[in-house]
């Protein structure tokens, strides 16, 4: 699980560093989908010996999924409403 926590340092630490070039407003969502983005591709393309267990990676790919679908929903949600 520490890998997982790591992973996410790391794509947190890239979204901010992107943050100038992306133009991003100040809500969670909107942090939400970048981090998912970067945090899949990091988890996707690391090796798998990295993880104490093989589920731990597929636990991360989810999480990064969830904030993918939570940006998702509040943007639909957003477009509703106007």
């Amino acid at each position: 699980m520490l890998s997982l926590a790591g992973y996410a340092g790391v794509s947190i630490l890239i979204v901010l560093f992107l943050r100038p070039f992306l133009n991003i407003d100040r809500s969670v969502a909107a942090y939400a989908f970048p981090f998912g983005l970067v945090y899949i591709v990091l988890l996707a393309t690391a090796d798998p010996q990295m993880f104490e267990e093989a589920w731990h990676r597929y636990l991360g790919l989810v999480i990064g999924g969830l904030c993918v679908l939570f940006f998702i929903f509040v943007v639909m949600r957003g477009v509703r409403r106007e």
